[in-house]
Formats: C-alpha cells, structure tokens, sequence
C-alpha cells in the first residue's frame, strides 16, 4: 500500500522517492489525515528506532527532518478547512532548552483538523510566554517535552500557572521523548499525556465535546 511505501522511503532518507508517492498518495484522494498518521509519522517513528539502535545518528535525524517538513508542505494544503466555532482555543510549543519540533507540528496540524483553533508558540519557549498565553484566555496548553531538563521547565509552567489562580480554568496536556504518563501526573500535574497525535486529538475532544 502506498502509505506503507512512503513509510519506507522516508524510513531509507529516501527524499525524493517520499516526495513523489506523498503527491501520488494526494492526487489517489487518500486523506491527508491518513498520509500523515499512516505514512509519514511511521516512517519517522521508524527513523527513531533505527537511531535508538545506533543504526542511524544525528545527521541521518536531520535529513529525515528535512524529508519529513517537505512533505508535509505537500499534505498540510489539503486537510479539510473547519470553517465553525472551535471546539477551544489553545497553544502548543516546546519547553525552554527543547529544539526538536516534528512531532509538536504534527499534534498542531491534526488538532486543527479536528476543529481546535491552536497556536503555535514555537521552539525553546520561555516561560513568560505560555504564562502571557494563559492571560489571553485560553482553553488549553499542550507542552513538547523532549529533554529531561525539559520535565522540570514543564513543572514550572505548570506551578506558575497554580499561583497566577489560572491553573483550574486551564486544561495543560504534555508529550515528547522526555516524558510518560507518569512524569505528567506526578511531575508536571498535566490534566493529560498523549503519546501521539491521534492520543492527543482524543483526550482534547473528551475534554471538549462539541456542542449539539
């Protein structure tokens, strides 16, 4: 199957060869959901496991990053508009001293799909600026946790929230390599931890369902 295919490509930094069946994958009306989860997220997850094997190493990160990015820019046109109210308002970045933003992109992108109006903050965001984004009222907070110096920038978001008196109007949910179930509940004190993007869709429309 052709999402097995792109997997396999991407999994090779095989980049134009991921390109070209990603543009086959659009134009066969596969949805662009689909393509990401099925194809492009496992080829990455492969990549990892290659490079938790010592199979692969920085530079080869790199160059599936680069792969993967170009892709996506293929996909990202073609995920259906949601022209209603959000279901909520939210912002996502990676804590203080965190870089790799693949998967942060990826929970953006399917959260968006599923009708959650998300703003990006970006890379190694500093504290001040998730605080300011709770000020401006929104609905949640998803935090990119790749580190584990990362864990602890994600406790402190989480108690500055506490004592601003915010922190119970506020759903905060985390992800990233750094972090489990666990560290979120204990640690961090996250209303929820996804593992991926399609946990985290899930956990954010059990938390916001859609109005009748």
């Amino acid at each position: 199957m052709i999402l097995e295919e792109i997997a396999n490509a991407l999994e090779e930094l095989k980049g134009p060869e991921t390109i070209e069946l990603t543009e086959k994958a659009i134009q066969d009306e596969i949805p662009a959901t689909q393509i990401i989860l099925k194809g492009l997220c496992l080829g990455m997850d492969k990549v990892g496991q290659r490079y938790e094997k010592k199979q692969y190493f920085v530079p080869d990160m790199l160059i599936s990053s680069r792969i993967f990015n170009a892709a996506m820019a293929r996909v990202k046109p073609h995920i259906p508009d949601t022209d209603s109210e959000p279901r909520a308002k939210g912002v996502i970045g990676l804590v203080k001293g965190n870089t790799q933003d693949n998967g942060k992109n990826i929970v953006q992108i399917m959260l968006e799909a599923n009708g959650f109006k998300v703003k990006d903050l970006g890379k190694s965001v500093a504290l001040d600026k998730f605080i300011a984004a709770a000020d401006e009222g929104v609905d949640f907070i998803g935090l990119s946790v790749m580190t584990s110096a990362g864990v602890k920038q994600a406790q402190k978001i989480s108690e500055k929230l506490d004592n601003s008196g915010k922190r119970n109007q506020i759903k905060i949910i985390v992800g990233g390599a750094a972090v489990d179930a666990d560290k979120a509940s204990r640690i961090i004190k996250a209303d929820g931890y996804a593992n991926d993007a399609g946990e985290a869709v899930s956990i954010l429309k059990d938390w916001f369902p859609k109005e009748a």
